[in-house]
């Protein structure tokens, strides 16, 4: 599991297979997948509407998997 912090919020990232996302805590998306996926979920800070975009892939080699993730359209991680 990745855990990724922005804003004193917590955004935890489990891939290959069955891939979770969770936002605070609470489970946002679950897929499953094996050569990755883009999860999109939505989520209210200090009162604004805002837009996640966590995107799963593995990498050349398949034994390892990368992350980006974006908050409003702005890339804030990534791994790849």
């Amino acid at each position: 599991m990745m855990t990724i912090m922005h804003n004193d919020h917590r955004i935890e990232v489990q891939g290959f297979g069955r891939e979770r996302v969770f936002y605070d805590g609470k489970e946002m998306s679950s897929k499953l997948s094996f050569l990755g996926s883009t999860h999109i979920f939505g989520v209210t800070e200090d009162g604004e509407q805002i837009q996640y975009e966590v995107r799963l892939g593995t990498r050349w080699h398949g034994c390892a998997w990368w992350c980006e993730v974006k908050r409003q359209g702005m890339l804030i991680f990534t791994n790849r």
